[in-house]
């Protein structure tokens, strides 16, 4: 019998292979054997959701209350086991999205005092019912205890939902100096100052995310004190000399002042036309910045003539749904990634990046830049996805052959993702000249009438040349019905039904050799397409077939 020589491993080592293990296949370790059975019961990282109890709704309400009883139990034992036999905890994770606050609360309590006393270094609190989703909200938030905030062993807090940061934190004594990354999501604040205090008392604090927290306000009417909940406006991050990364969203004005930051990601609150004020001019080393959703202000030419000298290793630059003058021009020797997502205005992109390894460009169809690559890397990957409900498809040649210099569309990879419309009014015509060469086509929603197939695979295959074509295997994006005519069109479209118009010009078809399918599921690939095809799943969003075209 061959020795087991993993499991005479020491404990230490087998957490740490069960913590790179996806959830469920670290949970079947534990009927291996009575030794990984011992190590998973002693693992020290804790994860608890109640909808992995409770299920789907709707359901009997005693049902409910049976489950909602296995799940207190179920959180309850767990964690006394580890503080009876003295068991370290080192990430303690909590989500609770079907239980009442009002219900759970003491529990909760309890939980995080067993928890902290093995002294973790990991809380992630998930709960429902923020501030957001209800105007008196914080009647109903869960008051985080001090004691947590005081766990000196705590290196990550991430809190999301219906939680508030009592005003007590904002005069506590307590310094932060093990916390490293600090995640609020929705979370209910104190008032104004009491997050920039909690910030301040933490030297080592390496990540900040803040997202739509809300602070809470008191006002007098009629001599009567009352409380309401409204969006934190305003966050100044100052002598955070770890600072790396700082993600705000919801706020109109944030100033940082860390020269070690890197990366930095700015959406604002509210209106999103209003104005909006971020400062952080003082972070040089800055390596990648994201912005969302800026509309109060157009970014021009001289917003970019600006941007590279201010942050000399810039590499990363992304924009969603903000406001581009027509024309922008970007030049960097440095700039690795650029992505440029529902910008309103662009007309026309010059880029001049000698370094550039990815762009990204994702718009409406009605909206058809001109996208010049001045200079460009041999490693360059090009990625567009584009609307094409909203797009004629008669026009998707044309909005291919904007990329400038053609050499650059062998490396773009076209994804079409939005649901395509029954409605193409589309006649098919012969093209008068090969169409351009691409690298990949990607087609994530096709038409539900069959009457439709025949066009739309037409003005998509007269519109470009791709070396591979995917189509996904979930049944709501795309029917089986049509990848068997998409491969039969392909395997078996006839000398006369191709795309050329006359005998002079020969398009890409006659140049086919052949269809390679294969999937992204492991199949055996000496069977022919049909029966591959029939024992692949049927609802796999993530799943996808592919066609690499033998020219």
């Amino acid at each position: 019998m061959e020795r087991d020589l993993i499991t005479n491993l020491p404990k230490t080592i087998l957490h740490d292979i069960l913590s790179r293990l996806p959830e469920k296949e670290a949970v079947r370790t534990s009927v291996l054997s009575k030794a990984w059975a011992e190590t998973w019961s002693t693992f020290p990282i804790l994860y608890f959701s109640d909808t992995k109890i409770i299920g789907t709704f709707p359901q009997p309400r005693q049902e409910f209350l049976r489950k909602r009883k296995n799940f207190i139990d179920h959180v309850r034992r767990t964690l006394m086991r580890f503080h009876d036999q003295g068991l370290a905890i080192k990430e303690f994770k909590l989500i609770i999205n079907c239980f009442d606050l009002e219900y759970m609360s003491r529990d909760v309590d309890y939980w995080l005092k067993l928890a902290s006393e093995r002294c973790f270094g990991v809380l992630e609190l998930c709960l429902p019912d923020g501030p957001e989703q209800d105007e008196e909200g914080q009647d109903r938030c869960y008051i985080l205890p001090t004691g947590i905030i005081e766990a000196k062993s705590l290196h990550k807090l991430v809190l999301m939902g219906g939680i508030r940061v009592d005003q007590a934190f904002r005069n506590h004594s307590v310094k932060f100096f093990s916390l490293r990354v600090l995640s609020l999501w929705l979370v209910l604040l104190g008032d104004e100052q009491a997050i920039e205090h909690l910030i301040s008392c933490c030297p080592l604090i390496e990540s900040i995310t803040l997202k739509c927290c809300s602070v809470l306000s008191r006002g007098g009417i009629g001599g009567l004190h009352e409380s309401r909940t409204s969006r934190m406006k305003s966050i100044s991050m100052l002598g955070l000399p770890k600072l790396k990364k700082v993600d705000v969203q919801g706020m109109q004005e944030v100033i940082v002042d860390a020269p070690g930051l890197e990366y930095f990601c700015f959406c604002p609150g509210g209106d999103v036309h209003a104005p909006y004020n971020i400062n952080f001019d003082k972070c040089r080393n800055l390596k990648g910045l994201y912005l969302w959703s800026l509309k109060s202000s157009i970014i021009n030419d001289k917003w970019f003539l600006d941007l590279f000298p201010k942050f000399p290793f810039l590499e990363s630059l992304k924009f969603v749904n903000c406001t581009m003058s027509e024309t922008i021009n970007i030049s960097s020797a440095q700039l690795k990634v650029l992505d440029l997502s529902n910008c309103s205005n662009l007309n026309e992109i010059n880029i001049d990046a000698p370094n550039l390894l990815t762009f990204g460009y994702c718009g409406e169809g009605a909206s058809k830049p001109i996208i010049s690559f001045l200079k460009s890397s041999g490693q360059l990957e090009v990625n567009v996805l584009i609307h094409i409900d909203c797009m004629d498809l008669g026009n998707l040649r044309e909005f291919i052959q904007n990329f400038k210099p053609q050499n650059v569309l062998t490396s773009l990879s076209l994804f079409i993702h939005q649901p395509i419309v029954d409605e193409l009014n589309l006649d098919f015509l012969p093209v008068s000249s090969t169409p351009p060469s691409i690298k990949h086509l990607d087609l994530r929603s096709v038409p539900k009438n069959k009457t439709f197939y025949s066009r739309l695979v037409n003005g998509l295959l007269s519109s470009c040349c791709p070396a591979t074509i995917s189509l996904s295997l979930h049944s709501f994006f795309c029917s089986r019905e049509f990848i068997e005519f998409f491969y039969e069109t392909l395997t078996g479209r006839k000398e006369d039904e191709c795309f050329c118009s006359s005998g002079h010009t020969k398009c890409w078809w006659h140049g086919l050799k052949g269809v390679k399918v294969s999937s992204s599921v492991k199949t055996d690939e000496k069977v022919d397409f049909k029966t591959m095809l029939e024992a692949l799943p049927t609802f796999s969003p993530q799943e996808n077939i592919s066609f690499r075209l033998e020219l």
